[in-house]
């Protein structure tokens, strides 16, 4: 394709290509930086964010990352996120979020959470 050609770009972490040198927790973060400065170029663009969709996005990130994203996102960016696993999340993130369980194509909402400890 001729615009590939000429449009495509290459992210390095300490002078290495990602897609082909990162970790999978490297690949998570860059994708996600990523898609946070997209927000933020459809804010600038039509003056509000758009839903972000985070698909089981903190199962490989550690605990500063995802407190560094929660802090970002908590800033009016209505946010939908998916997990297997709710101890993944942030308590004060649960406790004021509308949860839902997807269950063979029927939506539940959860109206008490019960984290291990």
């Amino acid at each position: 394709c001729h615009f590939y050609k000429y449009h495509h770009f290459h992210i390095y972490i300490n002078g290495r290509q990602v897609n082909i040198y990162g970790s999978q927790g490297q690949h998570r973060t860059t994708i996600l930086s990523l898609k946070l400065a997209e927000l933020q170029v459809i804010y600038d663009e039509i003056g509000e964010y758009p839903i972000l969709l985070l698909d089981d996005i903190f199962s490989e990130l550690d605990d500063k990352k995802k407190n560094n994203l929660l802090k970002y996102i908590s800033k009016n960016i209505q946010t939908i996120i998916t997990t297997t696993d709710l101890n993944n999340l942030d308590p004060k993130l649960i406790k004021k979020s509308k949860l839902f369980n997807i269950n063979n194509g029927n939506i539940i909402k959860i109206k008490e959470v019960k984290l291990d400890e």
